[in-house]
């Protein structure tokens, strides 16, 4: 990996890193349990499990035990304030928990890192597979160990692209069906798996060609890890009005640089 960042935050990186592989154990456990998984209902269509707070505290152990002094958001414990320091580690410790409780093999573990308002670190990790996608800021993005760089893009008609799309009592339903709509007839499939992290993140693999989201609630937990790995491979990244850092980000799209604004004169 080229030199970008300090000695500090490689080995938050790299702390991280094992982070998400010893919490990918308790969801491996887990998923491959032979009786249902239970969860508990936080909200309409929002589930939490033993495993997702398991997890959550398994990443936050094993990151407090080396950096004490850094701040934590994460999607099951919340906010915890740092001590004299401008990173915090952000947390879905399952992208995909609802996939997880159905036995569907597409979740993953996301951790970022910010410093202020700067996405700095980010990993997505596929428990399942053994994939971890991740980044650090100006020093590119990989899989494994493998650097990652964009191929040239594909003409519409021959993308696979990706979406969250909303449910149950979550998120713009008219919203969403109205992109389905512009974007059916012109490419060449669409899939909503259910793991936003992870497919924000594959469009740096090109497993998609592009992901979008506006109609569906996305946490930032959900997105930061994936926005800085897309980006650091060739990804351009903004909200749907072409924004590449807005204040709250209520819609994404992440696409090849030479697709971005075709696929925006569709979605924006």
């Amino acid at each position: 990996m080229e030199d970008s960042i300090t000695e500090y935050e490689h080995k938050l990186l790299e702390s991280a890193k094992v982070a998400a592989q010893e919490a990918g154990v308790i969801l491996k456990e887990g998923y491959y349990s032979s009786r249902r998984v239970d969860f508990e209902r936080k909200g309409v269509s929002d589930f939490v499990t033993f495993y997702d707070r398991a997890a959550e505290k398994c990443i936050i152990k094993r990151i407090r035990g080396l950096f004490p002094e850094i701040a934590f958001m994460g999607e099951e414990s919340g906010s915890t304030a740092g001590n004299m320091s401008d990173y915090t580690v952000i947390i879905d410790p399952i992208d995909g928990t609802n996939n997880f409780i159905h036995g569907v093999p597409h979740f993953s573990v996301s951790i970022a890192v910010t410093k202020g308002s700067e996405i700095l670190l980010g990993l997505v990790y596929q428990p399942l597979l053994n994939e971890m996608l991740w980044a650090a800021r100006g020093s590119g993005a990989y899989i494994n160990e493998k650097r990652l760089r964009l191929q040239s893009a594909r003409p519409l008609s021959e993308m696979i692209v990706s979406t969250c799309l909303p449910y149950h009592g979550k998120g713009d339903c008219l919203t969403s069906l109205n992109h389905l709509k512009k974007l059916m007839p012109i490419v060449a499939g669409i899939r909503s798996p259910g793991s936003a992290a992870l497919e924000i993140a594959y469009t740096s693999i090109e497993r998609f060609d592009a992901f979008w989201s506006q109609g569906a609630e996305l946490d930032f937990w959900d997105i930061a890890a994936g926005i800085l790995i897309a980006r650091e491979a060739g990804c351009k990244v903004t909200d749907l009005n072409g924004d590449p850092s807005p204040s709250q980000w209520k819609s994404l799209l992440s696409a090849h640089p030479e697709r971005h604004e075709e696929l925006l004169s569709y979605l924006g």
